[in-house]
């Protein structure tokens, strides 16, 4: 722009002084030269300065232009939040389905002896389950849990519940609970709201387990899950102790105005074994508070190297359910299996054994001694991919198992193909 502007003057000023000449010829005075040269002198620097001040002017215009295009960054700012929410929230879950037949081949369908997996002969879409879990951190901080299930077993998981219309709402929430860490010595970590019971050695997640039907015990002798508070302590690196205050067995809603209390410990010399404790206690007949049921549950848990597992649960537990003289009733059993895998954890075999004895017939409806044999052979084509060959024989001394219509036996055998695939972040 200085250019032109010097340039276009230069060549006023050679066709000024061209038409000019004779002026400047007849004017001879060098003073009066000189002066005019200096005032066309000035009036190029004024030009030139002009020029530069507009230049200055159009600048602006582009910052203006660059200012606009990183608005959009300002405003995604303000959903740093969110994002950073879930960034911190770990998302899971599977799907479970499975096929299995029973030899004594029930008009009903239905699989004698089983908490959960209940059809026969039918290919069952058993449970999808999706997790939403932010992990407590440090004291004070605060965190959350929901796992959100949809499925036969969600119904039968639930089908306890003591309040009327209650099943239909919480079916399809296994847990949902907030939990926060006091600033307690090592940090109390505080749950509120529904989980899953922190007795027995399985839960409802068949990947979890050794075997994919669950035992007797499961079933029949422990609750499901509890709503109310829990908290979590270690006392050391070997030891955890918790504390719990809930309704009772299977209760979104309590069943009376009494609450159950109980309490574990946890006992881990070593990264190769581990015994906890249990006990779970309180009034669980509808609308009374008194007399109490209490349950004592062990598991105790040993790798005797990387590919031979050991698991081992006993129950003990009584109550006064015979109404209206609250006679005492009591139930125990015991559960053992071995797990053995490949080097390279693609294929696993687990026996395991059971006896239940129910006396009193608390939880079969008659009294009754139970045994089961299971066998299970587990591929996994990937860790969180599982196809479960199982083979189970149950067997009592009583006529309990539904043979064809209505006909009573003392056993029953069924096989069984479970198929899970687990995913979320880092199950690939």
């Amino acid at each position: 722009m200085k250019t032109n502007w010097v340039t276009l003057l230069l060549a006023g000023l050679l066709a000024t002084g061209l038409s000019n000449g004779v002026t400047f010829a007849e004017d001879s005075s060098q003073e009066k030269l000189l002066e005019r040269i200096k005032k066309l002198e000035e009036r190029i620097a004024e030009l030139e300065g002009k020029s530069e001040t507009t230049s200055r002017k159009t600048e602006p215009a582009s910052e203006t232009k660059t200012v606009e295009a990183a608005a959009p960054e300002v405003e995604s700012s303000d959903t740093a939040p969110i994002l950073d929410f879930f960034k911190q929230t770990k998302i899971s879950g599977y799907v479970d389905a499975y096929y299995g037949y029973n030899s004594n081949d029930p008009e009903s369908g239905i699989v004698d002896l089983r908490g959960l997996d209940t059809r026969h002969n039918s290919f069952q879409f058993d449970l999808a389950k999706v997790v939403l879990d932010r992990p407590v951190g440090d004291a004070n901080s605060l965190g959350y849990r929901i796992d959100l299930v949809y499925g036969p077993a969600a119904d039968t998981y639930h089908s306890f519940e003591p309040v009327g219309g209650q099943q239909e709402i919480i079916k399809n929430i296994q847990q949902a609970y907030v939990s926060y860490v006091a600033p307690v010595g090592n940090g109390l970590t505080v749950d509120v709201g529904k989980f899953g019971t922190f007795v027995g050695a399985e839960v409802l997640d068949t990947i979890d387990n050794y075997q994919y039907q669950q035992s007797i015990l499961f079933g029949f002798a422990q609750p499901y899950y509890h709503t109310g508070v829990r908290t979590s302590y270690s006392v050391s690196d070997t030891v955890d102790v918790g504390f719990y205050l809930v309704n009772g067995w299977n209760n979104s809603t309590d069943n009376n105005t009494g609450k159950s209390v109980g309490w574990s410990i946890a006992v881990s010399p070593n990264d190769n074994f581990s015994i906890s404790q249990g006990y779970l206690g309180g009034p669980e007949l509808d609308g009374l508070n008194n007399p109490w049921r209490h349950l004592f549950d062990t598991v105790i848990s040993a790798s005797v190297n990387d590919q031979v597992e050991v698991l081992i649960n006993y129950d003990y537990g009584f109550d006064a359910e015979s109404q209206p003289h609250f006679e005492r009733t009591a139930w125990q059993g015991i559960a053992g299996a071995v797990r053995f895998s490949t080097t390279d954890k693609k294929w696993a075999f687990s026996p395991r054994f059971e006896y239940f004895a129910d006396k009193d017939a608390f939880a079969t409806g008659i009294a009754q001694d139970l045994k089961e044999i299971t066998l299970t052979a587990d591929y996994r084509v990937r860790p969180n991919f599982s196809t479960k060959f199982e083979y189970r024989y149950d067997w009592s001394d009583q006529p309990f198992f539904i043979k064809g219509a209505d006909e009573l036996v003392t056993d029953q055998s069924v096989f069984l193909i479970g198929f899970v695939y687990r995913f979320g972040f880092g199950e690939e």
